[in-house]
Order: C-alpha cells, then sequence, then structure tokens
C-alpha cells in the first residue's frame, strides 16, 4: 500500500452479532449517548518496518436488488439471468413471459422483449426455464414450446432469426424435436439445448439461419443421465468443454472439441455428485459457481481444460451479502442463476436479482505487535438479557429470536456500526478475547479484548478499524493489516470468521471445545395440544441449555470419541441399529458405520426441546424432551442417560443401541457423564448456576426431590466406564 493510501482515515464500522451463535434480536436498553468509540491504533511509525504479503482477497461490498418494483411490475417469477454489455436480461417466467432488461450502466430499466412483438414469433413464451447470450444472439427456452428461440441482439433492437426444434414435443425427437427444453447455452461452433429425454441436443451453428426456422437437423446428442420432466439444469460452454450442472449439485463436463456428426448419447468425460448446480463464464476470465456448500467460488477458467476433477481449487469465495444499508446478512445458497458485470457478481436468488460489487483486500504481515484494544462491558451502547423470568412465551418459542448453535454458545458476528456480543452461557463469562480471521485464511488475530460478558446476554459495544488498523497475531508472531478497506461502503459480512476464547477463563475454554453443531430451540409444545407436554418457561429453558452444554461437552471429549470407535473392546459388544444385534443390514456396526455416524453426531441440525409429562421423555426426528425431575436430577442423580435415549432416537428404535435402556448409547452416555463429574471435567457441575431446585414451587412442575438433589456419586470407580479408564487412562 503506499504512503497516501496509508494516511487514509476513513473509518470502516466493524460489528460483531449474535448471529450464528444463537438468537437473540431485541432493541434493549440504549446508553449510546455515553458510549466510548474505539479505533485500533498503528503502532510508532517505523520505516523500516518490513510487511510480507500473505494473501489478496475478493469479498463482497453493500449490494443492492432488483425486484419486481424495479421494472413497475406487482410480481415476478425470474428463472434465469444473462448479460450483454451493459444490458441485464431477466427471464421473467409466466402465462405471458417477458424477458425484462435493465442498463447497468445507467440503471435505468430499458424496454422488455415481448414474444408477442416480435416478427417471425408472435406467440407467447408460456414458460421461460433459461436464456443465454453469445456473441450477440439471444438464446431463449421455452419449456412448453418445445423449441429454442434465437434473436439477433447486436443492435440493441432485438430481431427474430429462427428456432430451433419443431416447436412440439412429439414427432422426430430424435434428429428434430425438442422434448420440453430446459436449459440452452452456445459457443462458436454450437446451440446446446437439454431435454425431458436425459440428454443434450445439440446443433451446429451454421444450421442457426432463418430458413432453418424449426427445421433444422441435430448435430449429435449427449447423454445427460437422470434429467426427465423435473429436471433443473443450467448449461455453460466454457471454449471446447460443455458444463451441465444439475440442482442436487451431480455436474458433467463433455469435451465437445471433436463431436462426431450423428454422435448419440455422448458420455460426459468427467462428472462429480454434489459440486455444484450453476456455473457461469465471464469476461475476467474466471468460472463462477454456485457449490454445493452454498457458496460461490471462482476458478481459472485456463486449467479447466487440463484437469481431471469438474473444477480445481478455488480462487474466491463468497457466501453471503448485505442490501447497503441494512444489518442483516443473507446466504448466496439458493442462488439459481449467475452473471458478472465489470467488478459486480449478480445472482438470482430468492426471487431477486442480487448485484453485488467485489472489492480487492490485502492482507500483510509484520513482526511487529501493539497493544489490543481493550474493551469494557459497562461501556455498552446497549444490551439485554435472553431466557429470563418474565420472558414471554411467544419470544421463547420463537426460533429466529431465541435459538443456539451448540459450538458457539460465546458468539459474534458483523453488523454495521457495533459489536454485538452474545453469551448464551448459563454463568458470566472474563477475560475475553475477539478472535477473527479472514474467511479463507488460517491466520487468527485478536479483533479486541473484553473484559467480561453476563450470563444469557447480549451486548453492542462500538469499534472502527480503517486501513492503518493492526491486529495481533493470536500466535504471538507478530499483527495483521489489511489494506483495501477504506474502499468499501459498507463491511463485509463474510470478511471474518470470528470466535470469542479466553486464556484464563476454564469454562469458556471447556465451550471452546465443544464441536457438536446442533441448532437448539424451544418448541411450542402444550398440554392443551397434547397431554404428553408440559409447556416451556424460560426457567426450565435456561436449565436445558445447561442440559445440551454438557451433553455436547460429553460427545465431543475424548472420552467419546475413544469408546465410540472402541465400542466393542469397552461395552462387549458393536453398536447396531434397528435390526437389533444381528449381522447384515442395519444390524451390527461396521468400521465405516462408526467413522460416518460420528461426523453425523456433531452435524445434526436443528433439535426442538420441550418438556414432557409421560416418566420419561420423547424423541425422534427433530423433537427432545425430557421429564421435569431431569432438568435438576442431572447434576446428580440421572446423568444425562435419558437425554441420550430421547436424542438417539434421531437415528434409532427401541430396537437399536441408540435408544436400547440396557445398551448402547443411553448407557455409555449415563456412564460416561458420572465419569466425567468425577474428573469435574464439565462446563456446568453446580444445580446453583440456575438454581431450578431451589426455585419457587409454583414455577416448578412438580415437587423437588431431596434424594436426587443431594445424591453425589461416588469418586471412586463404580461403573463400566470409570473402571474402564481408570485401568487405561487416556493421554492428554
Amino acid at each position: 500500500m503506499n504512503k497516501q493510501l496509508f494516511a487514509l482515515n476513513l473509518a470502516i464500522v466493524l460489528a460483531l452479532s449474535g448471529c450464528g451463535g444463537g438468537g437473540g434480536s431485541e432493541q434493549g436498553i440504549n446508553n449510546s449517548g455515553s458510549a466510548n468509540e474505539t479505533t485500533p491504533k498503528p503502532p510508532t511509525e517505523n520505516n523500516n518496518e518490513q510487511f510480507v504479503l500473505l494473501k489478496q482477497l475478493r469479498t463482497v461490498d453493500a449490494a443492492s436488488e432488483l425486484n419486481p418494483h424495479t421494472f413497475g411490475l406487482d410480481e415476478w417469477n425470474p428463472r434465469a439471468i444473462a448479460r450483454d454489455g451493459d444490458v441485464l436480461y431477466i427471464a421473467n417466467s409466466n402465462e405471458k413471459s417477458q424477458i425484462l432488461r435493465y442498463d447497468l450502466k445507467t440503471k435505468t430499466v430499458l424496454t422488455a422483449i415481448d414474444p408477442e412483438k416480435i416478427t417471425g414469433i408472435l406467440k407467447v413464451w408460456n414458460t421461460l426455464n433459461d436464456i443465454s447470450i453469445y456473441k450477440g444472439r439471444l438464446y431463449v427456452s421455452s419449456f412448453p414450446s418445445s423449441r429454442v428461440d434465437v434473436l439477433d441482439i447486436s443492435t440493441g433492437t432485438p430481431q427474430f432469426i429462427m428456432a430451433l426444434g419443431t416447436g412440439q414435443w412429439w414427432g422426430d425427437t430424435v434428429n428434430s424435436a425438442i422434448v420440453h427444453t430446459h436449459a440452452v447455452t452456445a459457443n462458436d461452433n454450437y446451440v446446446f439445448s437439454a431435454d425431458m429425454e436425459n440428454r443434450i441436443n445439440v446443433w451446429s451453428q451454421s444450421q442457426v439461419v432463418a430458413g432453418n426456422s424449426l427445421k433444422a437437423r441435430k448435430f449429435a446428442r449427449l447423454a445427460l443421465p437422470k434429467c426427465e420432466r423435473s429436471c433443473v439444469v443450467r448449461l455453460e460452454a466454457v471454449g471446447n468443454l460443455l458444463y451441465a450442472n444439475l440442482s442436487n449439485g451431480n455436474s458433467f463436463v463433455y469435451d465437445v472439441s471433436d463431436l462426431q456428426q450423428g454422435a448419440v448419447d455422448v458420455a460426459a468425460t468427467r462428472q462429480q455428485a454434489n459440486i455444484a448446480s450453476v456455473s457461469h463464464l465471464a469476461d475476467d476470465g474466471l468460472l463462477y459457481a454456485l457449490r454445493s456448500t452454498g457458496t460461490v467460488e471462482t476458478y481459472p477458467a485456463n486449467q479447466l481444460a487440463t484437469i481431471s476433477e469438474v473444477l480445481p481449487n478455488a480462487v474466491d469465495r463468497f457466501g453471503s451479502y448485505r442490501i447497503h444499508g441494512q444489518d442483516q446478512t443473507q446466504s448466496l445458497a439458493k442462488t439459481t442463476d449467475l452473471a458478472v458485470y465489470e467488478n459486480n457478481l449478480i445472482s438470482l436468488v430468492n426471487n431477486k436479482v442480487i448485484m453485488m460489487p467485489l472489492r480487492a483486500l490485502q492482507q500483510r504481515k509484520t513482526t511487529n505487535v501493539v497493544n489490543p484494544l481493550q474493551l469494557q462491558q459497562a461501556e455498552k451502547v446497549s444490551s439485554y438479557k435472553m431466557l429470563q423470568d418474565g420472558e414471554s412465551w411467544e419470544t421463547l418459542t420463537n426460533p429466529n429470536l431465541r435459538h443456539v448453535i451448540m459450538n458457539e454458545i460465546l458468539s459474534a458476528t458483523l453488523n454495521s456500526d457495533t459489536i454485538q456480543l452474545q453469551s448464551y452461557s448459563a454463568i458470566p463469562v472474563s477475560d475475553l478475547e475477539i478472535q477473527a480471521r479472514v474467511k479463507g485464511t488460517e491466520q487468527w488475530v485478536v479483533l479486541a479484548k473484553v473484559d467480561q460478558l453476563d450470563a444469557f446476554s447480549n451486548v453492542s459495544l462500538k469499534l472502527k478499524i480503517n486501513d492503518d488498523s493492526r491486529f495481533n497475531l493470536v500466535d504471538g508472531s507478530g499483527s495483521i493489516q489489511l489494506s483495501g478497506l477504506t474502499q468499501f461502503n459498507q463491511l463485509p459480512s463474510d470478511l471474518f470468521d470470528l470466535k470469542i476464547a479466553s486464556k484464563t477463563d476454564t469454562h469458556v475454554q471447556k465451550l471452546s471445545k465443544i464441536k457438536a453443531k446442533w441448532n437448539i430451540y424451544f418448541g411450542t409444545y402444550n398440554p392443551e395440544a397434547d397431554s404428553k407436554w408440559l409447556r416451556i418457561t424460560p426457567l426450565y429453558a435456561r436449565e436445558w441449555v445447561i442440559m445440551m452444554t454438557n451433553f455436547a461437552y460429553t460427545l465431543s471429549s475424548p472420552e467419546f470419541e475413544h469408546l465410540w470407535f472402541n465400542h466393542q473392546k469397552v461395552m462387549g459388544y458393536e453398536f447396531f441399529g434397528n435390526a437389533g444385534m444381528v449381522d447384515g443390514e442395519n444390524g451390527y456396526f461396521k468400521a465405516t458405520d462408526y467413522t460416518r455416524v460420528y461426523q453425523e453426531i456433531f452435524d445434526r441440525g436443528g433439535i426442538s426441546l420441550g418438556i414432557t409429562n409421560m416418566g420419561g421423555g420423547l424423541g425422534g426426528g427433530a423433537v427432545l424432551g425430557v421429564d421435569p425431575w431431569i432438568y435438576y436430577g442431572h447434576y446428580r442423580w440421572s446423568g444425562l442417560g435419558i437425554v441420550a435415549h430421547e436424542f438417539g432416537h434421531h437415528w434409532g428404535n427401541h430396537s437399536s443401541a441408540w435408544a436400547n435402556g440396557n445398551y448402547g448409547f443411553q448407557p455409555m452416555i449415563g456412564d460416561l457423564h458420572f465419569y466425567l463429574q468425577h474428573q469435574n471435567d464439565l462446563p456446568y457441575l453446580d444445580p446453583n448456576a440456575n438454581k431450578l431446585h431451589l426455585a419457587n414451587p409454583t414455577d416448578l412442575y412438580g415437587s423437588i426431590s431431596a434424594n436426587i438433589v443431594n445424591k453425589a456419586p461416588n469418586s471412586s470407580p463404580w461403573n463400566k466406564i470409570d473402571q474402564y479408564f481408570a485401568d487405561y487412562p487416556l493421554k492428554k
């Protein structure tokens, strides 16, 4: 970066809020008048300071959107987009479909392409599945019309050239007719159109002349497996390669450099499952693709012909965006089409056209360190508490307002002008570091330090950074500077991965070990709808968070990993599925089953928690409920065995080791939980964290059993797992 750029002091605001880590969206108490803004300071100027460039990357600036109102419409159904020069074309599919046009340079709406007004067509496009532009020609894929219309748009006024197919789905479907076309693209030599016959029809460009309209003969046919009537496919020509991406991520690559006339069922030269659902070749020499992971990634087009996989290593990765002036982060995962205009990524997502400026950043390192920012909870801009007594049932059971991602109990996310820190810890935490990592890199830095966070709290603090700001590396090897931040109108939503850590708070250190990614929330179960359920209250919701934290920690422990992969040795039998204790399908686990299911345990999605009233609990699918006595008994008497049993119903029935009271998950987790209690190795060991057992009787479901409260597990080995780890202690 040059010295002039260093001198720029335009502040860009960072904000970290509880988004991924849990739901908490309220205004809270506002103290903005007394809050102190804080800016990381650069070190004293050192002319001999040496920087090393670690990474150059692009990320998304504040986005804008096109919606039906942009075009004076009440509603629309955009199915595909394509760009030619400064003009964006949008296939608006309905009973009388049109192709909308928008000038990206002047930001003005142009006259739409109406097929009923174009000489040579003069009839409606009922359903538009796809459009594609190549060298001044617009290719229009009309599903029920069973044809591809080709228009000359090189003069700015669309002129009909001809139509491929016959306009009927019957007849000579081998040589001429298209059977309901799904997608279209073109290159110098060919036009490609996929239809519902598990194929991609190919015509020579030499056939695309007015005299051949509705009667051009196909040049060849490519095989496209499992693409029938409901198939959603995108085609993209990259030189002599043709990419076909299905909506499920299955991707096919065809080499058409030596395609023979009359060839049929030509197979893809490369194919992979769960790769990408959309791909687009841009003028910058990059192929943009929506990956099955939900991110848009870029790849050098000049590498595509020489690799054995469908895609090479990614250059850029974009996962989310924010509309200008809004704090809400939105995902690109449901993108259905892509285009690129200069340095703007254009995505058709969630029935809107999103235009995202792409900005370049440089991550640079120096061996010098700086004094980190010290933030104080007392200097909060605003704050509020969650799961507090008196909170309404509607708020408590709204998963958008109250939810916890288990491996992000302490969480942070970027907003416009504040740092929001969220804690779903049931006890206060202190001496915290907000650690950040630029996405796609490995270097964690200390963004700031915070003195403390209250239990179940959401706190907003201020922090400003600019091109001069430095952040110490967590490993102590120096500091990091990000140059290019002053370009942004709004700090990117996906610039950083963020986490909260501590070098001294042992509770925070335990929370940091949790691997489970579950999203827990509180169900609307109630006795009026089903007598098996009781209505959740804040008191029991807090205890659920405690129980699930201990449960997630138990499953994340090295002890559980050892037990899981040595189940036969420790428990005396192999884990088994719904078929029971038999060899064969759904019977005893094999090595591959243990490996696969171990990760499935951590990757389980949403869990809807509740209070049951039936003598144990309920589980299955997303449901997980246990009876009232377990909420205080889990500290001493019940362990987590019953929670594990109901959790296990997500995978198996009572015939399986998932939910069999005598075998498998329930006894293993119950015994392991007691072992970890003996080791003082759980996030929560003290029932006074929530004091449910001391609550007013009117706030409880049932009476408290003193025998359960006061029962303390013996410190000496007294179950199979206690004895096993006494005999074979793990090396830590």
